[in-house]
């Protein structure tokens, strides 16, 4: 009788092992979340694990930070079994892109040149990579094209009114475009004028 007590305990803690060996490992479902506001990333914390699993250790840790893009987590159990999944850290925030200003408040005398003006903006983004793009538009409805683009922050404008005498209004837009493809756009006017003055907009 003495015997089969002291072997009862033992086949009872031989039977937990087994079963802790032969637990399913499964790692969490990949993970897809935003950056967080201002930042190039976010901090990423996972599902606690099965409790029979014992102590999981996440390779990068729970709780890290993980850049923009996709990053492989390697979860290991403590009965030796491993897994990976996936965190994909998004992003959904526009450029940060100035008013815009330019070195001139209008265009005058009209001498019908083609004259300078600088655009003036500051652009920037949580992922550190933004591509600015200018382009110009007036008000004229004969389809001739009065300016040139020198670069993103030069244009040449041409210093004369419309055909039949009315005030030309040069629109300048810049486009901020960032690696996810999220865009951000200003823009601001500047007329053949004596009184018009620039105009931007929000």
């Amino acid at each position: 009788m003495k015997f089969k007590v002291a072997l009862l305990p033992f086949l009872f803690i031989g039977a937990l092992h087994v079963n802790a060996q032969n637990t399913t490992f499964s790692c969490p479902a990949n993970i897809v979340v935003k950056a967080d506001n201002g930042k190039e990333g976010a901090m990423v914390s996972f599902p606690a694990p099965a409790a029979e699993l014992g102590a999981v250790t996440y390779t990068p840790a729970s709780g890290s930070f993980f850049r923009l893009g996709s990053h492989s987590v390697v979860a290991s159990a403590a009965n030796g079994q491993k897994c990976a999944f996936t965190v994909t850290v998004t992003d959904n925030e526009s450029p940060t892109l100035s008013p815009l200003t330019l070195s001139k408040k209008l265009l005058w005398p009209e001498t019908n040149k083609l004259k300078k003006v600088n655009v003036y903006y500051d652009a920037s983004d949580n992922g550190g990579t933004v591509k600015t793009d200018i382009a110009v538009t007036s008000n004229a409805t004969d389809g001739s094209k009065d300016w040139e683009i020198i670069d993103d922050h030069l244009v040449r404008l041409r210093t004369s009114r419309l055909p039949d005498g009315s005030v030309r209004i040069y629109t300048i837009t810049v486009t901020a475009t960032d690696d996810a493809g999220n865009k951000t756009t200003r823009s601001t006017t500047i007329a053949v004028s004596k009184t018009m003055s620039a105009v931007a907009s929000n």
